[in-house]
């Protein structure tokens, strides 16, 4: 009875999370024979595999021996039982955590042979009906979503103790000044847009850089030593037969990208929202 339970609830499960008996292979390790076999009772996973197997379709252990059945909740439902209790501030501080836990959620278990899947893995919907951009703005929370062609971005800003106090104060108002200084220049944009293309090499030099992008060496130069100012890559020199040369190493910045991706939202993207909530933006406080 155990064995034919299980296997029928499995194959239940399976359907309803839409996925292949080689997508829950992949996901617990084991192969899509082993897969067949507990689907068609020839065989049973064992105790810690049934554990594995509750948590991959989001079940108890009870409903996937078939000892109990789980009511299936909508993500709505789902997301609104977390919330349920808390108070305003509570509830603030639950929604920054669920944010956070989002792509440790989602890349948790990724293997090494699958290292290309932030290559090949779609997060955001490629269908032009589904894309999306949202925008909740009130005194305690920012939140912007876009999902596009050209942007896949999530952010949310909550108020904080501070006040913003550092947005009046003159030493920390220069070091912000200097990121966006830095990034006022059309050639900065075209220099940062090659380093971080798959065109380009971790390891480079203001020459290889000025060939691929149309831009005097010099200039590509003072860009790159700009970058390195700000924390966005690391330099050593190079002693050659010669002569010496500055060879730039970069593996990407996020925050970066981030901040033009944001300034591209702004100015080019889509002015309209999907869904739209504009309420008091004065994110003063945070007590």
């Amino acid at each position: 009875m155990y064995e034919c339970k299980i296997a029928e609830k499995l194959v239940e499960l399976r359907a309803s999370k839409g996925v292949t008996q080689e997508d829950v292979a992949q996901s617990l390790s084991v192969s899509n024979k082993t897969i067949s076999k507990w689907e068609n009772g020839a065989s049973t996973p064992d105790l810690p595999m049934v554990v594995e197997l509750a948590k991959y379709y989001g079940v108890t252990t009870d409903t996937l021996l078939g000892l109990s059945e789980d009511k299936t909740q909508s993500v709505q439902e789902e997301v609104g039982s977390l919330f349920k209790g808390l108070d305003h501030k509570e509830s603030v501080l639950k929604a920054f955590e669920i944010e956070r836990l989002l792509v440790p959620t989602l890349f948790g278990k990724v293997r090494e042979k699958d290292a290309d899947i932030y290559d090949t893995q779609e997060i955001f919907p490629t269908d032009p009906s589904c894309y999306y951009r949202s925008n909740i703005t009130h005194q305690n929370i920012f939140k912007f979503a876009a999902s596009s062609k050209d942007v896949n971005l999530s952010v949310m800003l909550l108020r904080n103790k501070a006040n913003f106090a550092w947005m009046n104060d003159t030493g920390k108002q220069e070091e912000i000044v200097k990121v966006f200084r830095f990034l006022s220049n059309k050639d900065v944009l075209s220099v940062l847009y090659f380093i971080h293309s798959k065109n380009c090499s971790t390891s480079f030099t203001a020459d290889y850089v000025g060939k691929n992008t149309g831009i005097e060496e010099d200039l590509v130069a003072k860009i790159l030593d700009e970058f390195w100012d700000i924390g966005g890559c690391g330099w050593v020199m190079a002693h050659l037969s010669e002569g010496e040369i500055k060879v730039y190493e970069c593996f990407g910045d996020g925050i970066i990208l981030s901040l033009i991706s944001l300034a591209y939202e702004k100015m080019c993207g889509r002015n309209y929202n999907n869904y739209s909530y504009n309420g008091n933006c004065h994110m003063i406080g945070g007590k």
